[in-house]
């Protein structure tokens, strides 16, 4: 399936695509400074986050839910062929207190997570996300969360932290 394919099933399942061939891609610059290109990109805007979540993530979100939720799935590669898949994850709650408690638990490793878009909609076999390529970033009563792991080559752990550093300071989309 050619990168159009992706973006009608994708619009099918209430995803947003972006990429090569396909909408407007996000600003690069960023990742350039790092020696890499944003390859393709997807996104997902839901009202909730409970259905999306898992572990004592998943606990808080019922008793403190949030309001809105974006996830993004996108992948970056460098020159050398080297591919990354990156996992960001917007969450809102109506109160800045409720969202630091969320980052609280959230950035505790083994405590849970907001569920990655599915790989299959890049066209990417499954990929587990360790979240030991972590970063976080709490604005106001959005807390953004990225996670990035190797898909090809062999990315050093310092890029892999670098790139979930500079996924959670891209703007939400």
């Amino acid at each position: 399936m050619g990168t159009g394919g992706v973006v009608a099933a994708a619009a099918l399942a209430g995803v947003v695509a972006a990429g090569a061939g396909g909408l407007a891609a996000p600003d690069d610059e960023p990742w350039r400074a790092l020696g890499l290109e944003v390859v393709d990109r997807v996104t997902q805007d839901d009202p909730e986050c409970v259905s999306h979540s898992f572990g004592q993530v998943h606990d808080l979100l019922t008793t403190t839910p949030c309001v809105s939720l974006t996830r993004l799935l996108m992948t970056v590669r460098d020159d050398k062929g080297t591919l990354i898949a990156v996992s960001a994850a917007w969450v809102q709650f109506e109160r800045p207190e409720a969202a630091a408690e969320w980052k609280r638990v959230e950035d505790v490793h083994g405590t849970g997570d907001i569920s990655p878009l599915s790989p299959s909609l890049l066209q990417l076999d499954p990929i587990t996300f360790t979240a030991h390529h972590y970063d976080s970033q709490l604005l106001d009563t959005t807390v953004v969360i990225a996670e990035s792991e190797p898909v090809k080559g062999q990315p050093t752990p310092e890029l892999l932290k670098d790139v979930a550093t500079v996924a959670v300071r891209t703007p939400r989309p």
